[in-house]
């Protein structure tokens, strides 16, 4: 009498459930590996994926406060800049051969205040309680995975006696004469600074939009590795599911009415 060999059945069984259980828990967590067993290598290269894009994102946000910070220093720098302008025009004035004492007295007046406020500007100018123009440091900024991917910003000192400009008057057509040559080298000092700034400001913003990038493709990379793919387990559960029935049903079938199944297999 013909029957399904039951420790073949068993075994074809015991697969086809062990790959349905296998489906439903990548279905369930839509990770390609729920449990570390089922691909240690791959799980502990996605682990690796998703640190460096923890990481990228906190240099993305790194890069972003870098440049926040550079075009504040820079807004001083240009109101500093604006502030020696004033300062050159009213040197100048002063230099005019029709001025009296009086009105020398006046420009000095409002020379002395602009001189002044470029001092409280440079101290003023802050990011989060950090001066950025009374100083010479620098700050470092990470923008990478690696100890060495970093930007340095360098402060800079635009105080009134670091720009030469401390103690200037007009009040005389000499004190003009000194002021305006000191003015003319403090311009081109803070000039100079404020490209410095705008380089790094730059090169912050280039390097933002390489980390986007950066994460991006990371992610890409990763949820290839370790996304499960939905359709191909509905697939191979699907599959599994009727391959098994088909097996129960054969089985039955061959041990109810072995004639029929012997006919079947002679045809």
């Amino acid at each position: 009498m013909p029957t399904v060999n039951g420790s073949s059945y068993n075994a074809t069984t015991l697969k086809n459930s062990l790959i349905q259980q296998n489906n439903v828990s990548k279905l369930a967590s839509g990770s390609n590996f729920p449990k570390a067993s089922d691909a240690a290598a791959s799980l502990a290269i996605s682990a690796v994926l998703q640190a460096d894009t923890v990481v990228l994102n906190q240099n993305a946000a790194t890069a972003a406060q870098g440049a926040s910070i550079g075009q504040i220093a820079d807004g001083g720098l240009a109101r500093i800049s604006d502030g020696l302008v004033r300062l050159k025009e009213l040197a100048g004035q002063a230099l005019g051969a029709s001025q009296d004492p009086n009105s020398l007295n006046a420009i000095n007046t409002e020379f002395v205040q602009i001189r002044d406020e470029i001092s409280a500007i440079a101290g003023q100018t802050s990011f989060n309680g950090q001066s950025l123009l009374n100083n010479t440091g620098s700050q470092s900024f990470l923008i990478g995975t690696d100890v060495g991917d970093t930007i340095n910003l360098d402060n800079v000192d635009a105080t009134g006696a670091a720009l030469g400009i401390s103690g200037l008057t007009v009040d005389t057509v000499g004190n003009a004469s000194t002021a305006l040559a000191s003015i003319d080298n403090a311009i081109n000092v803070v000039s100079g600074y404020r490209a410095g700034v705008g380089a790094a400001v730059s090169r912050f913003e280039v390097a933002g939009e390489n980390i986007a990038s950066q994460v991006e493709n990371v992610k890409a990379a990763n949820s290839a590795l370790a996304d499960s793919d939905i359709a191909a387990q509905v697939t191979s559960l699907v599959t599994s599911k009727v391959l098994n029935e088909v097996g129960l049903s054969a089985r039955a079938q061959a041990n109810n009415n072995p004639q029929a199944l012997l006919r079947l297999l002679e045809r």
